[in-house]
């Protein structure tokens, strides 16, 4: 099977330290992939790289069979390939509908002219969109917020809403940095359901950085692990799980015990 996001022995350099050194992997369509390593390991930097935010100082990154290096990240998201961030990223001032229909935007085909005209086409073409949005907002659980302003959502209302601003851009896959940071067992374990529901009904690929291990070891397909801007293993989590190099990363730390 064809890669769908692939990415080949990518370093990243700041001064003489080396936040990434080599590191390669691959993930294919349909899969949920974890990104794992203690604090300090690589992989938001890995994130950032992989999401156009920031450039590998060494390497290839290839989504959907092109490069993507050098293309800046609003390009990157109209080819299909979506992030999120650990912070909440949201407008705060603008209603929870309007904060998806902003997602929308950027891959919502209306041209200048016909925003100016009001056409038919575009007409039709938002009207659609805003459909799309509020049933986004009712599988994530949003919808009777819709009207509600961003910011008067609970953290993890936020946290759901970042997650539909990035659906609603079409993504073929989906970054989601450390998606249950902040958020209480239950709220954790509810998150990582929804992962897997959206997952199945959006029919989207899924890479995610989390420190949360009992939900990475439940949610996800496999798991490359980060040390110190190295890959030290890849695998299934039960394989992972038992590895001594990642044992050792761990050790001392909560996820370890």
């Amino acid at each position: 099977m064809t890669a769908l996001l692939q990415v080949d022995a990518i370093s990243r350099r700041f001064g003489g330290l080396n936040a990434l050194k080599d590191v390669s992997f691959a993930i294919h369509p349909g899969e949920i992939v974890g990104l794992i390593g203690p604090n300090g390991a690589g992989k938001t930097t890995c994130f950032n790289v992989v999401s156009g935010v920031m450039p590998p100082s060494a390497g290839a990154i290839r989504f959907d069979g092109r490069s993507i290096v050098g293309k800046k990240p609003s390009e990157i998201v109209s080819q299909g390939l979506v992030r999120t961030f650990q912070a909440t990223t949201i407008f705060p001032e603008a209603t929870v509908i309007e904060n998806v229909m902003r997602g929308a935007f950027s891959t919502t085909p209306v041209s200048m002219l016909g925003s100016v005209f009001n056409t038919r086409a575009t007409r039709a073409t938002m009207s659609a969109t805003h459909r799309r949005c509020e049933l986004l907002l009712d599988r994530l659980s949003l919808a009777p917020l819709a009207q509600r302003k961003a910011r008067e959502l609970s953290y993890g209302g936020q946290r759901r809403l970042g997650v539909a601003i990035a659906l609603a851009a079409r993504p073929k896959l989906l970054m989601l940095d450390e998606p249950v940071a902040g958020l209480n067992p239950e709220e954790a374990a509810d998150f990582g359901r929804l992962i897997r529901e959206l997952h199945k009904t959006e029919n989207i690929t899924i890479l995610l950085v989390e420190h949360h291990m009992r939900l990475v070891m439940g949610l996800c397909d496999r798991l490359v692990v980060l040390d110190h801007g190295e890959k030290i293993a890849e695998g299934v989590p039960a394989d992972i799980r038992a590895n001594r190099k990642v044992i050792e990363a761990y050790l001392g730390t909560e996820e370890a015990a």
